[in-house]
């Protein structure tokens, strides 16, 4: 086994497996617009077009380069995944009722997701040169920017109208924020990066002069207007820069698109359904929820989880399923929108916004519905339909696998494991330090950006965030899931960081080199492992009888996609 499977298994590349195959296929209708095999797994193909979308979609999450070790690295996690889905099949596991539950919701979620391409997003074209390169650039400035914040549009129309009648901005930002004196930094930012914040609010930053300010912007938070103070602009742009980071950067460009797009469409289609809330049903679902997600500690870990955050099945016992959230108009009849049908989304949600901002939850997963609905409706139903199900499937399964082996680690593990890890997968290099650091965990990179600005004006201010968490002589081994980002941070600086589901920001206070014995440290190198190296077992013992064909003269070919 190469370098890269290894790492891929027990090094900081390990956690990318999960994501590989989040983007199967389900962009598109047609399930493989490029069906040549590039590599079959035990009778399972691996288009050139399962291939190309995961592996976008891995540089999307993961920020990384278009190169050959990645597309290897890649390649390799996904006959992994194949493989552990096929080890599911036959063990235990396959009887959870949450698999059912999981098949039944993607089911409905793949003719939502046709719905949506078919009717909008197959009528967006593909992004020209100068588009890109324009966005090359605008993403390597940044804007210093002040807002004002409001939840609703009116607030933020009078606002408006009272800054064109001649008030100053930061006057107006005194009487929006309820300032109790005068304050310079009210509604200030900091610096922004066009890829790090809201793309509404993004897009409307970078398209504003100096000292210009926005008329109001819908984000996904609320309503803005938006002021530039300034702007750093980047003065040294390469050709190579560019074509290094253009594939990875058109499919930022294609999402951000979508998604501002998107929104539009969505909201005009949840617009002609006429809905009708039931705020006291939502008020008394909000505190079910807030009494369940004590239960399972609410509290952000240091890596987020795909496990759900509520215990579903004791909320179906306390509720009534029948109780009417909302209704909406159908062909001219009106329809429930009730507690039973959010349940049934909600494993899906973003579990902050559940909790607190329960309407908008309700709304997510009304709007699911619907759009599923509208897909039932169209005929997508169909082979196609279960084609992208079964992929999606194989993905589960093999989450559910691995979930599986970190919920039950292995104490036995093998000398000749241990010693490669110690000495190929960088754990000897994780060993050497000792750190004392700070961070906190945000859900949105908007907000952990927001609060590294506070942070690096005002320190001191970062352990009064609910989130706030610190250790100190802590080995850099003992946060697996932080070190590449611990490793080489600023001394005393505040830092954003990405993780699997959520952003964190993160100040290194000391890091200190030790000299180390491998045998000192065979305690820490069996906790590290444990969790992985079942894994690393089943799989090793699965590709030595599996029968795996990879076609090298097409994987090279594609290269240079």
């Amino acid at each position: 086994m190469n370098v890269f499977k290894l790492r891929a298994v027990l090094g900081t590349a390990l956690f990318l497996s999960v994501l590989l195959l989040s983007g199967c296929s389900k962009e598109t209708a047609q399930i493989d617009a490029d069906d040549r095999v590039l590599a079959t797994v035990n009778g399972v193909d691996i288009s050139v077009t399962w291939f190309e979308q995961t592996y976008i979609n891995f540089l999307i999450q993961t920020g990384g380069d278009d190169n050959e070790v990645n597309r290897v690295i890649h390649l390799d996690n996904l006959i992994d995944s194949i493989l552990l889905a096929e080890a599911f099949e036959v063990s235990d596991l396959a009887d959870d009722a949450g698999y059912d539950a999981f098949l039944q919701r993607q089911k409905q979620s793949i003719l939502a997701e046709r719905y949506f391409d078919e009717a909008f997003l197959f009528t967006l074209e593909a992004p020209t040169d100068d588009e890109l390169r324009r966005a090359f650039a605008l993403s390597k400035d940044q804007v210093i920017v002040r807002h004002l914040f409001f939840l609703n549009q009116e607030d933020a129309s009078a606002s408006f109208e009272r800054l064109e009648s001649g008030v100053g901005f930061l006057e107006e930002a005194q009487t929006v924020f309820e300032t109790a004196s005068f304050d310079s930094s009210a509604g200030y930012l900091g610096p922004v990066k066009y890829y790090s914040v809201d793309d509404a609010f993004a897009e409307a930053a970078f398209n504003l002069e100096v000292d210009e300010y926005s008329a109001p912007v819908r984000s996904r938070f609320g309503y803005h207007i938006i002021r530039v103070e300034n702007r750093i602009i980047e003065p040294l742009l390469t050709e190579s820069n560019y074509q290094t980071s253009r594939r990875g950067l058109s499919s930022q460009y294609r999402l951000r698109k979508r998604r501002l797009e998107g929104d539009r469409f969505v909201r005009s289609f949840m617009e002609e359904r006429s809905i009708q809330v039931n705020p006291v049903a939502i008020g008394a679902l909000q505190s079910l929820l807030r009494d369940f997600s004590n239960e399972v500690n609410p509290r952000p870990e240091i890596v987020a989880s795909r496990e759900q955050n509520f215990e579903i099945d004791s909320l179906r016992y306390h509720m009534n399923p029948s109780t009417e959230l909302a209704t909406y108009e159908w062909d001219g009849e009106r329809y429930s929108f009730t507690a039973g049908d959010y349940v049934f989304w909600l494993e899906d949600l973003p579990f902050q916004e559940a909790l607190g901002r329960t309407a908008a939850s309700v709304g997510r997963a009304m709007r699911n519905q619907l759009l599923a609905r509208a897909g039932d409706e169209e005929g997508y139903d169909d082979a196609t339909a279960a084609a992208l199900l079964e992929r999606d499937a194989l993905q589960e399964r093999s989450t559910l696998m691995r979930r599986y082996f970190r919920e039950n680690p292995v104490q036995d593990i093998d000398e000749a494991l241990m010693r490669k890890a110690y000495d190929t997968a960088g754990l000897s290099k994780q060993l050497q330090y000792k750190v004392d650091l700070e961070w906190a965990i945000f859900n949105t990179r908007a907000e952990a950006e927001r609060v590294s600005q506070l942070v690096s004006l005002e320190p001191d201010r970062f352990r009064n965030f609910e989130a706030y968490q610190s250790q100190t002589d802590v080995p850099l081994f003992d946060l697996p899931d932080l070190a590449q980002h611990v490793r080489g941070a600023p001394i005393g600086e505040s830092v954003v960081v990405g993780l699997r589901e959520s952003w964190a920001v993160l100040r290194v206070l000391r890091r200190m080199r030790q000299d180390l014995d491998w045998e000192e440290h065979r305690e820490a190198i069996v906790r590290q492992l444990a969790p992985f190296a079942g894994e690393y077992q089943l799989v090793s013992e699965k590709r030595a009888s599996a029968e795996i064909d990879v076609d090298q003269v097409l994987f090279d070919l594609i290269k240079t996609f």
